[in-house]
């Protein structure tokens, strides 16, 4: 019995070190973003030093320690999450819903829904500005998604990804 509830407690402890680790080390800042750095960034000059990241990561445990018993249970860390990860959602659809109002009257008609605006990378892509990707402007953005993977794969010390393959 001991040896589950040792081997159930590391487990935990992997994997709440492990998270926010991931999270950070993940391409373009995981699902954080830049936000979690800038948050950890309190003085505003551009590093994050010891004590701020200290400090961010005991908020991050007050935060979760929802009984405030000074540890923190699986069911507390999975409800941080769960809570956090809807808020995230809760943004994403919130944007999505905004730019899909076109006219901005606060509802999404038929007609704004059919025919969403050309927004992000699908018009960066658009170099002709018609409105439309043709065949070559989807291979110019299939080779810069492709030179972005490995300038990453790059940084990390593994292999460049492989050059995209003419079709």
């Amino acid at each position: 019995m001991k040896r589950i509830t040792l081997a159930t407690l590391v487990s935990a402890a992997a994997v709440a070190i492990a998270l926010p680790i991931a999270a950070q080390a993940a391409p373009h800042g995981g699902h954080h973003g830049g936000d979690h750095m800038k948050a950890m960034d309190t003085n505003g000059d551009g590093d994050v030093s010891k004590e701020e990241k200290a400090a961010f990561r005991t908020a991050m445990f007050n935060e979760a320690d929802t009984n405030k018993d000074g540890s923190l249970s699986q069911a507390e860390m999975t409800a941080h999450h769960a809570a956090k990860e809807a808020a995230r959602k809760a943004e994403r659809q919130a944007k999505m819903f905004s730019a899909l109002d076109a006219d901005g009257d606060g509802s999404v008609s038929a007609e704004e829904f059919a025919n969403p605006p050309m927004r992000g990378r699908m018009a960066k892509f658009d170099t002709d500005g018609d409105g439309t990707l043709s065949d070559a402007e989807r291979e110019a953005a299939k080779a810069a998604r492709h030179e972005r993977r490995g300038k990453w794969h790059e940084r990390r010390g593994d292999k460049p990804a492989p050059p995209p393959e003419a079709e």
